[in-house]
C-alpha cells in the first residue's frame, strides 16, 4: 500500500488561506507577518503534518545545521574518558545535545584540532568550546575559517569577547567561603588546580580578595592537573600539614582525596573539619559523609550556549555575554554536629 503523499507548503498555503511565499517566511523566521497569520499558518502546518525538506533547507541558507562541541583542551583520546566521567562534563555535553536538537541542530563532538585542515574535515557551522585556555589556540583556527564560536567559561586573552556563557565563580567562591565562616571556620585553606581555565582562576583570586577583607591568613594549596591520583593525595596531605579548620575544593578529584588522608590522620568531618566541594555531583551528594557543593547548572549552561551561538551564526545577536548563579548546596561536611 503507497504512502500519503507529504504535505507540501503549498497545501500549508491553502489551508491557512496565504500565499505560499507567506508560509515560507513565518516557517524560516523570515519577513513581517502578522501574529495571528504567524499562528495561523503554524496551526495548519501541525495540522498537515509538514516538515520542511532538510536538504533544501540547507540547499537554500548555504547553512549545514550542526554546530560542533569541543570538550575541555587536551581531551584527546587518552583524556577523553576521565573529562566524560565528571558529571558535570557528561551532563553538558548530553544537555548540549537535547538543545541543539530543540533549535534543529545536529551535534558533532570535535576531536583535538590543531592546524585549519584537522577543522576543514568536518562541515558545521560554529562551535562551542568548553573552558577555553588564554589565547586558546582552537578558538583562532575557528576564527580563520570565519566560523563562530561560543565558550563556556571565558578566554581570558580575548576581555572583549563577548560570546561566552560561565557559571560564576567569584560570586560562587564567596557564598562558600561565607558559608564555611558562619559555620565557625577561622582558618580556610583552598585546595584547588594549577590550571588557567576562568573558573579555577577567578576562584582563586574571589579567595584571595576574600580572605583579605575578612583579615584571614590565606592558605592556597595548587596541585598540578595531570597525576590525579598522586597528585590529589599529595596535595591533600600538605593541607593538612597548615591545619586548616576548613577546605574548599572545588574539583571533585581533590575532595576525595582530601577526605582520604583526613580518614588515615584520624580528623573527623565536619567535626575537627569543614569541607566543601566547587562542583555539585552525584559524589558529593552520596558521600560519607555527603559534601557541602555547588551546583554549577550544566543545563542551563548548555541551553545558554547552544542558544547564543545559534543566533550568532544566524545574525539575529551582537554580542550578549551570559553569567549564571551558582547556587550553593549545604550538607553534613560543613556542618559541625556539636
Amino acid at each position: 500500500m503507497a504512502s500519503p503523499p507529504r504535505p507540501r507548503i503549498r497545501d500549508v498555503a491553502e489551508v491557512a488561506g496565504v500565499s505560499a511565499t507567506t508560509v515560507s517566511h513565518v516557517l524560516n523566521g523570515k519577513g513581517r507577518v502578522d501574529e495571528a497569520t504567524r499562528a495561523r499558518v503554524i496551526a495548519a502546518a501541525e495540522r498537515l503534518g509538514y516538515r520542511p525538506n532538510s536538504t533544501a533547507k540547507r540547499l537554500r541558507s548555504g547553512r549545514a545545521d550542526t554546530i560542533g562541541l569541543l570538550l575541555p583542551f587536551g581531551a584527546a583520546a587518552e583524556h577523553a574518558q576521565h573529562i566524560l566521567a565528571v558529571e558535570f562534563y557528561l551532563t553538558l555535553a548530553m544537555s548540549v545535545v537535547e538543545a541543539a536538537f530543540d533549535h534543529d541542530q545536529a551535534l558533532l563532538q570535535l576531536p583535538p584540532l590543531r592546524a585549519p585542515e584537522d577543522l576543514r574535515r568536518f562541515v558545521v557551522d560554529g562551535a562551542i568550546v568548553v573552558d577555553p585556555l588564554p589565547a586558546d589556540p582552537r578558538l583562532r583556527l575557528f576564527d580563520q575559517l570565519g566560523l563562530p564560536t561560543v565558550t563556556v567559561g571565558r578566554d581570558a586573552a580575548r576581555p572583549a569577547d563577548p560570546w561566552w556563557v560561565a557559571t560564576d565563580s567569584t560570586a560562587g567562591t564567596r557564598a562558600v567561603l561565607d558559608h564555611l565562616a558562619a559555620a565557625g571556620a577561622r582558618r580556610i585553606a583552598l585546595l584547588t588546580v594549577d590550571i588557567e581555565w576562568s573558573w579555577f582562576v577567578e576562584g582563586r583570586r574571589a579567595y584571595t580578595a576574600w580572605t583579605h577583607d575578612h583579615g584571614i591568613e590565606p592558605i592556597t594549596i595548587l596541585t598540578r592537573p595531570d597525576r590525579l591520583d598522586s597528585s590529589a593525595v599529595e596535595a591533600a596531605t600538605a593541607a593538612l600539614d597548615l591545619e586548616p579548620d576548613a577546605v574548599y575544593a572545588p574539583p571533585q578529584w581533590l575532595a576525595t582525596g582530601l577526605l582520604k588522608a583526613a580518614k588515615e590522620r584520624g580528623v573527623r568531618v565536619p567535626d575537627d573539619l569543614l569541607v566543601s566541594v566547587g562542583v555539585d555531583s552525584q559524589l558529593a551528594r552520596t558521600g560519607e559523609p555527603p559534601l557541602t557543593a555547588l551546583d554549577l547548572a550544566p543545563v542551563r549552561t548548555a541551553r545558554e550556549a547552544v542558544d547564543l551561538l545559534v543566533q550568532r551564526i544566524e545574525g539575529r545577536a551582537s554580542g550578549g555575554s551570559r553569567l549564571i548563579p551558582a547556587e550553593l548546596r549545604p550538607r553534613r561536611s560543613s556542618t559541625p554536629s556539636g
